[in-house]
């Protein structure tokens, strides 16, 4: 066992980051002939927000204990041994992460023969877990499913408190869901269904509208299947920003039928088949499949966690089973939204009260888009030009295939098409354009082999960035400050050098002992003399406005 102790206000990376970029904490044993090492297991990491991160980050804190099993060679010996190793870690504050470091150890340890008595250290700990095998088995769980997402972890806790609970708690989650913008658009579904239905008595319209929920419920189980036998396929679908501008699209589209621009109607043939039995149970079951479908690609996005810890977890039965009970939760309001159909039959005849009920429906549906589509704008520093290639792209498809006037002529209707293609292409473009990392704002030099001498141009200051892939400040440094039109402006003033500090070769690592960087981003300047301005060095991010007076003075 190796126990860490990270001081306070610090912490370090787990042993899986979520990030990839962030440099994990790994404990490497040194090789022995006598004794054999087995898996090293990490303990539970913490999720926690940082100011130079977005996201959650997965992290040790305070005092962490690292367990291990080894086996001895059979024919040793000797009365005691030396284990040895190293611990990697990268250290990080609120503000910064600082250069990965190391630590080395050595634990002596007392070899006994068989039934000698022995002596137990740090008892204590191993006793939390009940033994020290149960403290190992339990910890290597925990270790084998890491890592879990923020919403991942608080799913596991339900699910571990036990079926009953779980039960409850799904059934929950999906009376929740009726909260979220994904029900919107089978809202009206619902009602024109059951308001068809109005002349039958209270314990047939039970028996449909059960139907119905069945059939919701029947679709969310099969998401949980899925889930469970083919992994976070659903997580890793909605963090792709053209899967998501597809849902968009598919939204807006049904807003745009809403506003009259077309009519969704379903085609004679299947409507003949389905005729009969669109009046009984059978129809009512197939209604709330089709709601089901329609609802459950889109609450797949929100219920992520729930969704992500079946798959991790492997339970098939158990995620069906849970799924289910969360597409009853998500269908009881149907329930009583058929029960008391009769009471919407006695509403005005269709009139124009229906058309801006319509058109209210398809407002709504548009709130549903830009809640799908935000998220993804925000990551992508040129926003305007990703929502005009979103828009070009409907655009595109509404007024070239979609939209259906009166009076068109067929020449007219091959012109639209031909636009609409060209809308579309020049939308889907715009948006990968906008999707492609952008080139650096300004000239910079890479470190390689260079001396800071050779560096020196007629008399020009240097100002170098220390920056590596895993620093999420490095990155925020570039985004913001080295954009900035002033920085950009200034720059030109200087020698802009990058040193990449991710793995240094021996070249870099000399320069960062020289510079002394100890975390990351480190900026600092170098006069035209070749001495350095340690009065304007900074170790972190730092905004355009403190940026451009630094670089007012060293100039």
């Amino acid at each position: 066992m190796i126990i860490v102790n990270v001081r306070q206000g610090f912490h370090i990376n787990s042993h899986k980051p979520l990030d990839r970029f962030l440099v994990p904490t790994v404990v490497k044993f040194d090789e022995r002939e006598e004794i054999v090492f087995g898996p090293v297991v990490y303990p539970q990491p913490k999720l926690k927000p940082f100011s130079f991160s977005t996201n959650k980050v997965s992290v040790y804190e305070g005092k962490i204990s690292i367990f291990a099993q080894a086996k001895l060679c059979e024919g040793i010996s000797v009365e005691s041994i030396e284990v040895s190793g190293v611990l990697a870690y990268q250290a990080c504050n609120d503000q910064t992460c600082f250069m990965p470091g190391s630590v080395k150890f050595k634990i002596p340890l007392k070899v006994v023969k068989p039934g000698e008595p022995i002596k137990l250290i740090n008892k204590h700990i191993f006793q939390e877990k009940g033994s020290f095998a149960g403290a190992v088995h339990g910890i290597r769980e925990t270790a084998e499913r890491l890592p879990f997402t923020s919403d991942e972890l608080h799913a596991k806790q339900v699910i571990e408190r036990g079926l009953p609970y779980a039960i409850v708690a799904f059934f929950l989650f999906g009376l929740a869901l009726n909260l979220t913008p994904c029900v919107y658009p089978v809202i009206p579904m619902t009602v024109s269904f059951f308001v068809a239905q109005k002349e039958r008595k209270k314990r047939d319209m039970f028996v449909l509208a059960s139907s119905y929920v069945v059939g919701i419920a029947l679709i969310f189980s099969i998401l949980g299947l899925i889930s469970g036998l083919a992994g976070r396929q659903w997580g890793f679908l909605f963090q792709n920003p053209w899967f998501v501008i597809c849902i968009t699209i598919i939204v807006l589209s049904m807003a745009a039928s809403m506003f009259g621009a077309f009519e969704v109607t379903v085609p004679s043939s299947l409507m003949t088949r389905l005729g009969k039995s669109r009046q009984g149970a059978i129809g009512s079951f197939i209604m709330g499949l089709t709601v089901g479908v329609v609802i459950a690609p889109c609450t797949a996005g929100i219920i992520i966690g729930l969704v992500g810890i079946v798959a991790r977890l492997g339970i098939v039965a158990k995620g069906t089973l849970l799924f289910f009970v969360m597409g009853l939760g998500l269908g009881l309001p149907y329930l009583f939204l058929a029960m008391f159909s009769g009471a919407l039959s006695r509403l005005p005849k269709s009139g124009m009260w229906m058309v801006w009920i319509r058109k209210f429906f398809g407002l709504l549906l548009i709130g549903v888009a830009v809640y799908f589509l935000v998220p993804q704008a925000r990551q992508i520093d040129d926003q305007q030009g990703f929502y005009l290639g979103v828009l070009a792209i409907f655009g595109g498809l509404l007024l070239g295939f979609l939209e259906h006037g009166e009076g068109y002529t067929r020449s007219f209707k091959t012109i639209r098409v031909i636009f609409g293609v060209l809308l579309i292409l020049s939308g889907a473009f715009l948006v990968n354009a906008t999707l492609q990392p952008e080139p650096p704002a300004m000239d910079w030099v890479y470190y390689k082999d260079q001396s800071i001498e050779q560096l020196h141009k007629k008399n020009r200051p240097i100002l170098i960035d220390f920056y590596a892939d895993w620093c999420a400040a490095c990155k925020e440094l570039d985004r913001r400050t080295f954009r900035d039109p002033r920085i950009v402006e200034k720059s030109r003033a200087f020698t802009m050098l990058k040193v990449n500090c991710t793995s240094p070769d021996e070249r870099s690592a000399r320069l960062i002992k020289k510079y002394k960087v100890s975390g990351l981003p480190t900026v600092t300047f170098i006069s035209a003399k070749g001495n350095e301005l340690n009065s304007l060095r900074l170790v972190g991010f730092l905004g355009p406005d403190e940026m451009a007076k630094r670089m007012e003075e060293a100039l």
